[in-house]
C-alpha cells in the first residue's frame, strides 16, 4: 500500500497578513486631509460672495449690485505733469498744534574717549525697557562675552545700558570688537568710571 503523501496548502491567510506599504497610508490621509480641508473651507463663513452665490439656494431670488463704472485713468500729454503727488501733499498735511508737539529728545552726553593704559567699557546698548536689555545681554552671553546691564537715570527717564567689561589688556577689547562685529552688533569704546 503506498502511503499517501500529506501535502499542506498553504493558507490564504499569509497574504491577508501582509503589511500594507507606507505610501498607501500617505496616500489615504493625503486624501483624507484634503477632504476634511475642503469641507471646512466650503463651511467657512467668510466665503468670498462668488463662491457663495454657488453655494446658495437657488430658489430664493437675490438682488445683484449694481455694476460700479470703472473711471478710466486719463493719459497725461506732454506739456502737462505726469506727477500730481505735487498737489495732492499739502492737502494731506496735518498741522499739529504747539501745545501738543512733543518735547525734544532728551541730548546724551558725549561719551568720553579712554586714554592709553585706561580700563575700557563697551557699550553694546541702551534701552528704555529692561526686557529689550535683557535681550541684548542674553545674546552676548550666548556669544561668549560677559555683559551687564545698568540703569541709568536721565533727565527723568530711566536706561537700561548693557556694557561688557571693563578691560585692562587692548588685545582683549580687539577680540570682543571683531566678535561684536562678526554678530552685526555695534559697540561704543568708553572710559570706565569706577
Amino acid at each position: 500500500m503506498a502511503q499517501a503523501r500529506k501535502t499542506r496548502r498553504k493558507s490564504t491567510s499569509d497574504s491577508a497578513s501582509r503589511p500594507i506599504p507606507g505610501w498607501v497610508w500617505m496616500l489615504i490621509g493625503l486624501l483624507l486631509g484634503l477632504g476634511v480641508a475642503a469641507v471646512l473651507y466650503l463651511q467657512g463663513t467668510d466665503r468670498s460672495p462668488d463662491l457663495a452665490a454657488l453655494f446658495d439656494d437657488p430658489t430664493t431670488e437675490t438682488t445683484a449690485p449694481a455694476p460700479v463704472p470703472v473711471e478710466r485713468e486719463r493719459v497725461p500729454s506732454d506739456d502737462e505733469p505726469r506727477f500730481r503727488y505735487y498737489e495732492l501733499l499739502p492737502q494731506d498735511e496735518i498741522r499739529v498744534p504747539e501745545s501738543e508737539r512733543a518735547a525734544p529728545a532728551p541730548t546724551v552726553p558725549p561719551a568720553t574717549s579712554p586714554d592709553a593704559g585706561e580700563p575700557v567699557v563697551l557699550q553694546t546698548g541702551s534701552f528704555r525697557r529692561f526686557e529689550q536689555a535683557d535681550e541684548m545681554r542674553a545674546r552676548l552671553t550666548l556669544l561668549g562675552l560677559s555683559p551687564n546691564v545698568r540703569e541709568v537715570e536721565l533727565q527723568g527717564d530711566t536706561w537700561y545700558r548693557v556694557y561688557l567689561g571693563p578691560f585692562r589688556d587692548e588685545d582683549r577689547v580687539r577680540q570682543a570688537l571683531e566678535r561684536l562685529r562678526t554678530e552685526n552688533i555695534e559697540a561704543l569704546r568708553l572710559r570706565h568710571q569706577g
